[in-house]
């Protein structure tokens, strides 16, 4: 990988996580309603703040976009010969810009249904954005990304070796977490404090790897 593509992805890497920081802080600062609400309260809600929703639908999949890009680069740099642990960032990656996409697209789905008077719809879709992806995305997305790229960190000796293990800590947490999740919103809970601990974690790798010159170099 050559410099200019190795900064333009270490860029990506810090550009990211505050994008996600911008959608996990800005909803709570607005009064942004419970998933269990009234289907006619979050219905207001949406017909008021539509522009929220279609913003934090570009932030979320903007922001993940941005953070695989990283994860990728991550993968190209400290295996650029290839290996199951990288084929396994690759796919997991993918699965979660996915599932991401999909999140999102409820979330639009949210004002639309609104506008339309769909009350039933608003509440659907707006359940399914705000209580249902927060279980689904750790059980194998986020868990087999974090770990995959922790072990090819950790094998290449790319950066320094407290991110590769502060990953795969990370991807076990968000295992445990979703599989909590599954029959207690403290799992909910330990879910979005993990989801933040990723985004700093990727902001955190985006500059080590800005600083890095060991891998220069790597993948040609």
């Amino acid at each position: 990988m050559d410099r200019s593509s190795r900064v333009w992805a270490a860029r990506a890497g810090v550009v990211g996580p505050i994008a996600l920081a911008v959608y996990f802080v800005a909803p709570a600062a607005l009064g942004w309603p419970y998933s269990g609400g009234a289907p006619g309260t979050i219905a207001a809600f949406a017909q008021s703040h539509e522009a929220l929703f279609y913003a934090g639908a570009w932030l979320q999949a903007t922001g993940t976009l941005l953070s695989v890009v990283l994860f990728l680069a991550l993968v190209k740099l400290a295996a650029p010969g290839g290996s199951v642990a990288g084929l396994v960032v690759v796919v997991g990656s993918a699965a979660l810009l996915a599932v991401v996409l999909v999140e999102a697209a409820f979330l639009v789905a949210v004002p639309l249904a609104a506008a339309a008077g769909d009350d039933a719809t608003v509440a659907t879709a707006f359940a399914m954005s705000n209580g249902v992806f927060v279980r689904i995305f750790p059980l194998a997305p986020a868990s087999a990304t974090l770990i995959a790229l922790g072990l090819v960190l950790r094998a290449a000796g790319l950066l320094d070796r407290r991110l590769a293990t502060a990953a795969i800590a990370l991807g076990f947490g968000f295992e445990v977490a979703g599989i909590v999740a599954i029959v207690s919103v403290a799992g909910v809970a330990a879910v979005i404090v993990l989801s933040v601990g990723q985004a700093a974690w990727t902001l955190v790798a985006g500059v080590a790897l800005l600083r890095d010159r060991t891998g220069a170099n790597a993948g040609g």
